[in-house]
């Protein structure tokens, strides 16, 4: 009987992981529908003919890189608002400022995050206004398409847009290594 139910338990497991797996595997961007307007009825649509390639190698994200620990942030951008940790994950904190997290695995910079609600954001010294197209005109073609937004690669840096496809908003933007998929 125990044999049975350990058997039963990892088929569930296997074959509850396999489509998660499988949905969350990189896709490649054909179309992408984005907006000006938070109206989904005036979609845009932005074909590949419309993206350019970019010569961002991805190395900052507002004056931070992946390897910065928390004296740099501190240094950078001032204390933060608040400092929480994550209770099942004790070696995650996050250092909260307007319209950015950042989150620290042991110290060390793990991932950015930038609210879709910041006005600019400032990627290798340069400041891109916060909008799907200025982001998309700025660093050209995706590398590909999430089932939540679009992500460019760069060696091992990662910028990803999160886009609520429903609404046609930019939700917010990470910047990680990519060994922390």
């Amino acid at each position: 009987m125990k044999n049975t139910f350990i058997a039963c338990y990892l088929a569930g497991g296997i074959i509850g992981v396999v489509p998660l797996a499988y949905m969350s595997l990189p896709h490649p961007v054909h179309e992408l529908q984005t907006t000006a307007t938070a109206s989904a009825s005036e979609w845009a649509t932005v074909s590949h003919a419309d993206y350019t390639t970019s010569d961002f190698k991805l190395q900052s994200v507002n004056g931070l890189s992946l390897y910065d620990d928390k004296i740099t942030a501190r240094r950078m951008l001032g204390e933060p608002i608040r400092v929480t940790q994550d209770e099942w994950l004790t070696e995650m904190e996050t250092y909260e400022y307007p319209n950015m997290d950042i989150v620290f695995r042991d110290g060390i910079m793990d991932e950015i995050k930038v609210s879709g609600s910041a006005s600019t954001i400032w990627i290798d010294d340069e400041e891109i206004p916060v909008s799907i197209e200025a982001l998309i005109e700025a660093l050209g073609e995706p590398d590909y398409k999430a089932e939540d937004g679009i992500v460019y690669e760069r060696q091992e840096n990662v910028l990803k847009l999160f886009i609520n496809y429903d609404t046609g908003t930019l939700e917010s933007i990470a910047y990680y290594h990519i060994s922390s998929v």
